[in-house]
């Protein structure tokens, strides 16, 4: 990293400063393979949008038909299916690419290097920004240029290249801005910048999406500025601008919003070709950006270059209990703390007189003990709630009373959401903490992945075990089948994800998203833990148990991969 002070123009000198900072940023992510990944994925979501795969459609329902009535696929409509296909991606992946730029500093001990240096912590900070924003505006010119290429093959009518580019980076770009801000403000949060961080972030994303409801029933020149402030996603732009021709071919449907996504339904095709876009518009995405700028400035107040655990722990009568009871508290990072550590000869180490004197299941145990050791007091209390309400409702109502589907549709979601943060450890703490040559160098590697996975499913069976009684007590069979599915699923996707990715964020967000389509609202085709019958009967927890078994051949895969190297 590059950062000259000799300019005599302070704003000048912050300004270069600004720029090198998210220079050296911005270039040491587009060496990762991992972005490679990212673009590939993103590159072929345009071409889902052009083959109509992804659909930007108005559902009308008539009677007991529901109608999707979809755009042909001219420039101007797939250049807006494009631009809200940007959207989603940053709203719920662009958060999880775009934190760990603080991180990384801290683990190459560059914070120090800058800590050296006259930058400010806001210049600091904004450069970081700049970099989020660079790697949006990759990923979105990634998504134009699929867009092109693919409508000039699958499309209608001639390839426009700015009806077909201009609405993402009108749509999307500011929403990158938000993005990134809001993933620079969580990382200068100690409780945000872990995994709480990133389940709050997807609960945040999801709850922003619920204010446009509340647009339902106006026509798009009655809509209150108010609701078209928190249109974050664009779909308040996507029904101004294609009202007009909505009503050509459904009259009377105004009021209705688009939906987004995979739409099942009989299908109806209206012809948009572009229009005039109305100021408000502009408008909004600029105070998108504004917002953006806001964010970044309020995450310096939180910011140290330098992590204080001691700071952070608070004062009042838990952080009396911390130091009393130091499991109840996370174990703080060794690196920051290797400073203090004892030194080797002050310690007392048990001497190995016998290699060949192991027991897998004495590492289970192990791995186990690491699994659960660590965690917040609340996270211990919640478990402990989770395993004791269904006991309780089978002590109070009895067998025949109990309502197993209160059960499945409440507690078995939370029961497999609570162990995320044990499961994101899995596959990834061997890196964290900077034990992998040791642990590539010991007489089974291999069987300690296995041993770590399986820590994994005890987790999952001690948490979901008041349920596992409840549904043997009722004779829920079907319910039983979902939670075996869970308890192997879960952990598989996290050691697959993490030793992959050497990270817990690809395990949290897919994990996160799975867990809200299906568990969550319903959607049978990925209903891994069976909270609905009609999943079970369509055998949707054996799938994901077979997944489970890949998940784990892929991690062991990799384990093996790098003890050849």
């Amino acid at each position: 990293m590059h950062i000259s002070t000799r300019s005599t123009n302070p704003l000048r000198c912050e300004m270069r400063q600004v720029y090198h900072t998210a220079r050296a940023d911005f270039l040491q992510r587009v060496r990762s393979r991992r972005l490679l990944v990212v673009l590939a994925v993103v590159a072929f979501f345009g071409y889902l949008v052009n083959v109509g795969q992804i659909e930007l459609a108005y559902q009308i329902e008539r009677g007991d038909t529901l109608t999707n009535v979809a755009g042909a696929n001219t420039a101007s409509f797939v250049g807006l299916k494009a631009a809200m296909t940007g959207s989603m991606v940053l709203l719920f992946g662009g958060f999880y690419l775009m934190k760990g730029t603080l991180e990384r500093d801290r683990t190459h001990n560059v914070d120090q290097l800058v800590a050296s240096t006259p930058i400010s912590d806001q210049t600091y900070l904004f450069g970081k920004w700049l970099s989020n924003i660079g790697l949006g505006v990759v990923i979105l010119t990634t998504l134009g240029l699929a867009t092109v290429i693919n409508h000039a093959v699958h499309g209608v009518g001639p390839t426009k290249l700015v009806a077909l580019v201009g609405p993402v980076f009108v749509i999307a770009l500011p929403l990158s801005a938000l993005v990134g801000a809001v993933a620079l403000l969580f990382e200068t949060v100690d409780r945000l910048s872990g995994t709480l961080g990133n389940i709050g972030y997807f609960f945040l994303a999801t709850f922003a999406l619920a204010g446009l409801q509340s647009a339902e029933g106006y026509a798009p020149n009655e809509l209150p500025i108010l609701v078209r402030a928190v249109d974050i996603m664009g779909h308040l732009t996507v029904y101004t601008l294609t009202a007009d021709a909505l009503l050509t071919e459904v009259p009377g449907s105004i009021g209705v919003l688009p939906s987004f996504g995979t739409l099942s339904g009989d299908k109806r095709i209206f012809r948009y070709s572009g229009r005039p876009w109305p100021l408000w518009i502009y408008v909004q995405r600029a105070e998108l950006l504004l917002l953006a700028i806001a964010t970044v400035f309020i995450a310096t107040i939180p910011f140290t270059r330098r992590s204080l655990n001691t700071d952070s722990e608070g004062t009042g009568w838990l952080s009396w209990l911390g130091t009393r009871v130091p499991n109840i508290s996370r174990s703080p990072d060794p690196v920051e703390n290797a400073a203090d550590a004892p030194t080797v000869d002050s310690m007392s180490l048990t001497s190995v007189e016998d290699r060949t004197s192991w027991s897998f299941w004495r590492l289970v145990a192990a791995e186990t003990r690491l699994a659960v050791r660590g965690q917040r007091w609340w996270w211990y209390v919640g478990a402990v709630i989770l395993v004791m309400t269904p006991l309780g409702l089978l002590a109070g109502f009895g067998f025949s009373s109990v309502s197993p589907e209160l059960a499945r549709r409440v507690l078995l979601p939370l029961a497999f959401i609570w162990p995320i943060f044990v499961w994101s450890e899995l596959g990834v703490r061997v890196t964290k903490h900077r034990v992998a040559d040791l642990v590539l160098s010991s007489n089974h590697p291999v069987k300690q992945l296995v041993a770590e996975w399986v820590a994994g499913v005890i987790m999952a069976v001690g948490v979901s075990s008041g349920l596992i009684t409840l549904f043997v007590a009722t004779g829920q069979m079907g319910a039983l089948l979902g939670v075996a599915s869970g308890v192997l699923f879960a952990p598989a996707l996290a050691i697959a994800m993490g030793i992959w990715s050497r990270s817990s964020w690809l395990f949290e967000m897919i994990y996160l998203l799975v867990w809200y389509i299906g568990p969550l609202n319903g959607a049978t085709a990925v209903d891994f833990i069976g909270t609905m019958s009609a999943s079970v009967e369509k055998g949707i927890p054996l799938v994901f148990i077979v997944l489970s078994v890949v998940l784990v051949g892929l991690a062991l895969a990799r384990r093996t991969m790098e003890l050849r190297r």
